[in-house]
């Protein structure tokens, strides 16, 4: 039998349509993070990563949509969390926004792209596919190179 330091472990949620995702996902999470073998700092990360994506999700992606989905996986490894982040809303490829601009003061500030911006200040690595009619985002947490998920240019 391997070592709990070589075992991988896969667990997946269907989520609602809206903001009460939130809220299942983080209690979904704590459950399947309990007792992980995994740096606290990195389960965190993937948390706030999770968080943000499912947020923009179902604020953004399903308006029109008659049947939406969104199903989160989440694998651990001793040396990482991944998880894949899969929605039928319109095509969106978050790693393609340009960086949210910095924020002077509240009278200028622009809405939007912080989410996007906190990810992947974040995430060890960042990828996105549109798989038939489906968004899949890949996020990666590592303890050796947190905040380096910067889109290719």
């Amino acid at each position: 039998m391997p070592s709990a330091a070589h075992d991988t472990s896969d667990a997946t949620i269907d989520l609602p349509s809206n903001l009460s995702a939130v809220a299942r996902l983080n209690d979904w999470y704590a459950e399947q993070t309990e007792g992980a073998a995994l740096d606290a700092r990195v389960l965190g990360d993937m948390k706030l990563c999770l968080n943000e994506a499912v947020a923009n999700v179902v604020s953004y992606a399903f308006e029109g949509i008659a049947a939406p989905r969104l199903r989160v996986t989440i694998r651990m490894a001793a040396e990482a969390v991944t998880a894949e982040i899969r929605d039928n809303g319109p095509l969106f490829d978050p790693l393609d926004r340009p960086e949210a601009a910095a924020m002077q003061d509240l009278e200028t500030a622009q809405i939007g792209g912080f989410g996007i911006k906190l990810i992947r200040e974040t995430a060890s690595t960042l990828a996105y596919t549109r798989e038939g009619q489906e968004n899949v985002l890949q996020i990666t947490c590592r303890p050796a190179d947190r905040g380096s998920a910067t889109p290719a240019p």
